[in-house]
């Protein structure tokens, strides 16, 4: 399995091959061909050594130079003449020494992967495989980044075969490399074996990767409990420790042992990071969404039993309060979870009617001056309106401006429909002078409160200006707001602005249709308004005839339009400037 892996990015396992000379066979050792060699790096040249030929390379090259680039452009130049290692590097053994390999090593795009690796090997057979560590922990970064797992292991064999020394780093980067590729197996077994067989005790650099592994990129949940035993067995856990346990134990949904390792936490005076504070928040956060949606109900008065889903009616807040608990503990600590996770956490207490939790988060972010003060505040202010805490959303409304804070129209919308429910409509109206000051433009669901609730408690005049306003906008009234308009207009004898607002609502149709390019439905309005000795002002009977023109059935509403200019002949002054 290895090989084949090794395969698929370009090099096979040439250095286990070579490694084979010098030690023992190994479980890590890896079958290899050294006779293939990747294309890729047989044609590259070296862009700053000059190309010589390797056996005049040997004479001409003065030994006074430096090794590490006369290496480099000896191996450089063989490319083209292959000719053994042993013989083109035979003048270097005596000067090899930890730094020299290092150095070479560090040159490998000049070399290629081919001759790095020849040349490691045949380095490490001349040093007997007794490198500093810096070079062991290049060679296995070297290797795990290109995914030569097998020659990775095998080099840890070989090391411990010569008696080598195998850093704690050096392992820390296998175990990482071999759990960004999923083989979470392999690793754990690598770190079983580091005392066992290498005599290598951990320190927690290998311990949080190794956690890292299992908690992070484990996506099977069969090796949660692998981790937690590995995490007792650290003397002093750290920040890292506590933050890969605190997302698996999330990530698999044992919140309950979350918390507590949190808790934990606390009590050690260790802070996790941010991204494990934004995880634990977040699932909670969803956990408790998922409490306020439905519920398995098993039904076993059926002769056959069976499941079905019911709402739940009263939602819960299990999963909140511990949110709400995290949230304040990591800001005592100095520490504040991401916007995104804060907004959610402010959602979810609004949903759960949690007003007095979400003005204490609001008022701590405002206090940090953070940038989600803008976007918490109109979840707030919509909550509070859609539960009509008047007071609290008149105070919110006040802070949101002397903050110099834009309510958006939703803001808006929201405070003058509350204050329409409740009959305040001399606050509503204030709102909506306030809102046209700062330059936000009402739309329907704005004019339609205030219609409703000016006609309710009838005020036919004032909720005739706003419905004659908002037809001038564009805006088409609800049915039922036009109704209840008409009807107190008729009560009160003004049958002469009933008539001018059918007509006014009529031409307005008549425009939509013509705009969306219906041409039927804008015919049957024309002829309908036509009938009842509605004639529609100029921009809405040029709408009409662009309208059929582009659609190049001009023909079909000429005879309308005859009918229509006929008819205003006698009064176009006044038809037009209504």
């Amino acid at each position: 399995m290895f090989c084949s892996r090794a395969r698929q990015h370009g090099t096979l396992s040439l250095l286990s091959n070579l490694f084979k000379n010098s030690s023992k066979p190994s479980l890590f050792s890896s079958i290899s061909n050294p006779n293939i060699s990747n294309p890729k790096t047989a044609t590259k040249r070296p862009t700053s050594l000059a190309t010589l030929n390797p056996q005049e390379t040997s004479l001409t090259v003065s030994i006074t130079s430096s090794p590490v680039a006369s290496i480099c452009s000896l191996l450089s130049n063989s490319v083209k003449e292959p000719v053994k290692i042993e013989s083109l590097l035979e003048d270097y053994k005596e000067m090899l020494n930890s730094d020299i390999v290092l150095q070479v090593l560090m040159n490998y795009k000049q070399l290629g992967r081919v001759k790095t690796l020849e040349f490691f090997s045949w380095a490490g057979m001349q040093m007997g495989f007794k490198f500093d560590d810096c070079v062991i922990e290049y060679m296995v970064d070297f290797l795990g980044r290109r995914k030569l797992f097998d020659d990775m292991k095998c080099f840890l064999m070989t090391v411990l075969f010569h008696n080598g020394r195998v850093t704690c780093r050096a392992f820390s980067i296998c175990i990482r490399f071999l759990g960004r590729q999923g083989r979470f197996r392999e690793a754990l077994c690598l770190f079983q074996e580091m005392e066992t067989k290498f005599n290598c005790r951990p320190d927690n650099f290998v311990y949080n990767n190794m956690l890292y592994v299992l908690c992070k990129k484990d996506t099977s949940g069969e090796l949660i409990d692998v981790a937690l035993s590995i995490f007792r067995g650290i003397e002093s856990p750290d920040t890292y420790s506590y933050s890969n346990v605190l997302v698996g134990l999330c990530k698999f949904g044992r919140f309950e042992t979350a918390i507590e390792f949190f808790q934990e936490m606390g009590r050690a005076r260790l802070v996790p990071t941010r991204s494990a504070v934004n995880f634990l928040m977040r699932e909670l956060c969803l956990l408790s969404a998922k409490e306020g949606a439905v519920n398995e109900v098993r039904v076993h008065s059926s002769r056959k039993p069976y499941t079905i889903l019911v709402p739940n009616v009263g939602p819960k807040s299990g999963a909140i309060r511990p949110a709400v608990g995290v949230f304040l503990a990591v800001c005592d600590l100095g520490l504040l979870p991401s916007t995104f996770v804060i907004i959610q956490l402010i959602t979810e207490l609004c949903r759960l009617g949690k007003m007095t939790e979400a003005f204490e988060i609001l008022k701590v972010v405002e206090e940090r001056k953070l940038n989600c003060v803008a976007e918490g505040y109109p979840i707030v202010m919509r909550a509070l309106c859609e539960y009509r805490l008047v007071e609290e959303a008149s105070h919110l409304f006040g802070r949101m401006l002397s903050l110099e804070l834009k309510p958006k129209l939703v803001v808006y919308n929201s405070i003058i429909c509350m204050l329409c429910k409740v009959g305040r409509l001399d606050d509503a109206q204030r709102v909506f002078q306030i809102m046209s000051k700062k330059r936000c433009l009402p739309d329907s669901v704005t004019y339609t409160a205030l219609v409703h609730a000016y006609g309710e408690a009838r005020n036919w005049e004032v909720a005739y200006d706003l419905l004659m306003e908002m037809l001038g906008l564009g805006w088409i009234p609800h049915f039922h707001a036009y109704t209840l308009v008409d009807k107190l207009l008729r009560e009160h004898g003004r049958i002469d602005l009933s008539n001018k607002l059918e007509r006014k609502l009529e031409s307005q149709i008549l425009h939509k249709h013509c705009k969306a390019g219906q041409l039927e439905a804008a015919y049957e309005k024309l002829r309908s308004m036509l009938e009842k000795g509605f004639y529609p002002p100029m921009y809405v009977r040029d709408a009409f005839e662009h309208a059929f023109q582009k659609y190049g059935k001009l023909e079909i509403a000429r005879e309308l339009l005859e009918n229509m200019d006929k008819a205003c002949e006698p009064s176009t002054t006044e038809i037009r400037s209504s």
